[in-house]
């Protein structure tokens, strides 16, 4: 009995594939850019994010497209009776070479975009560190004022009397245990500490705003050296990328049209 031949069959199946992949790729770039934004550029860098990293997958199509000439004839040639300008191949080892040009321009773009959405990141991260410092000094005013003058009047006076007796019968109750009663004490000793001098407010207030102001600066801190990492790490990771993918496309779409006869002079033999 006779084997069957399926070989035929495999470049028929390797260009299908090739072909739906970079079809499929092409819409899907589409799509991204739907709806266009291009004054937004945290936007853009998303964009050019999300086409560097499928960047890989019409690589691949070229490939299948390049396998399945070779097994067709052993070439990636189409003979000298067909015109490079009539077949499918020819177009889309331009389109090779167009993707290789976006890829390559989309470098520089995207390191500058990525720069400056880190410095607006930066710059919205200060402005709100120091909205913060001001809030908090407004308050940490307000307060201190609100107790100087509590302190000067007499019923307020016989107010923190008040709460100090009964703070200092809750102690020595014994009922109160554990945390209440180191909150209790905390009390009794910044209410002793009020009415011995009324002048402490000051420094205690300062000595909150100082505690404060330490909090607020290291959060700033860490949430720039977040924005920068982020910077570098995208930056650097998308642009190298996007480099090497520029490479492969200019690379397979130039040898592409070599093999076709469109650059380099007379096409190749095909095998046979």
């Amino acid at each position: 009995m006779k084997a069957t031949n399926s070989l035929p069959t495999a470049p028929f199946v390797l260009r299908l594939v090739g072909i739906i992949m970079i079809v499929s790729s092409m819409v899907d770039y589409i799509s991204v850019l739907i709806p266009p934004n291009f004054s937004d550029k945290a936007w853009f860098a998303n964009v050019v994010t999300q086409i560097v990293d499928r960047g890989i997958i019409p690589l691949v199509g070229f490939a299948f497209l390049f396998a399945g000439a070779f097994l067709e004839s052993g070439s990636f040639n189409l003979g000298e009776r067909v015109k490079p300008v009539m077949s499918f191949r020819f177009w889309a080892m331009l389109l090779s070479l167009l993707l290789g040009l976006v890829f390559l321009i989309a470098f520089p773009l995207h390191l500058n975009n990525t720069r400056q959405v880190s410095d607006q990141a930066l710059e919205r991260i200060d402005r709100e560190a120091k909205d913060a410092e001001n809030q908090l000094n407004t308050q940490v005013q307000q307060r201190q004022d609100q107790i100087t003058a509590a302190l000067r009047d007499p019923n307020q006076s016989k107010q923190l009397d008040d709460q100090l007796k009964q703070i200092d019968a809750a102690i020595a109750s014994g009922q109160l245990k554990g945390d209440q009663l180191t909150q209790a004490q905390r009390a009794q000793k910044e209410l002793q500490a009020l009415k011995a001098n009324p002048n402490s407010v000051a420094d205690r207030a300062k000595e909150f705003r100082n505690t404060q102001l330490t909090s607020i600066r290291e959060r700033r801190t860490q949430a720039e050296n977040q924005a920068r990492n982020e910077f570098w790490k995208t930056g650097i990771r998308v642009g190298i990328s996007s480099l090497l993918l520029s490479l492969a496309y200019f690379v397979i779409g130039w040898s592409g049209l070599r093999e076709l006869g469109v650059i380099g002079g007379k096409r190749k033999p095909v095998m046979r």
